[in-house]
């Protein structure tokens, strides 16, 4: 090791900064800043929530959460039986297809179509009765 070196030779090279670094970070802070500076004024701006279809119930938080949970259960409820109606939908379709290319008959059409609208009812009727319960 030569002790005569300059103390630029020993020292680690750093890396170039790029150029529009200096840009970039500017304009980070500005949009920094006018988030911090409009919060306020956006969350004056929000809407209210709106109340549980079973009534507001003031300052019983439990009971306001519940009635929240009914409201989700009967959206999940009505999301299954219209992903329900739509399967029962191509199912007859593709029965009628068959029919049109001469691999199926009117009463296979019938059938899927019969056999749908009982399935579409006992959807309805679980759902119906799912909600009384809950």
């Amino acid at each position: 090791m030569d002790d005569t070196a300059t103390p630029d030779q020993h020292a680690i090279a750093r890396p170039a900064r790029h150029p529009r670094a200096w840009a970039v970070h500017t304009q980070a802070l500005v949009v920094a800043s006018l988030t911090m500076l409009t919060t306020g004024v956006m969350a004056q701006a929000l809407p209210t929530t709106a109340p549980p279809s079973r009534g507001s119930t003031a300052g019983n938080y439990i009971k306001l959460m519940q009635d929240y949970a009914y409201d989700i259960f009967l959206f999940i409820g009505l999301a299954v039986a219209t992903i329900v109606f739509f399967v029962v939908a191509k199912n007859t379709v593709g029965a009628y297809a068959e029919v049109q290319d001469g691999k199926g008959t009117w009463g296979q059409v019938g059938m899927q179509f019969g056999v749908g609208v009982l399935l579409l009812v006992f959807v309805v009727f679980l759902l119906t009765e799912a909600a009384g319960i809950l």
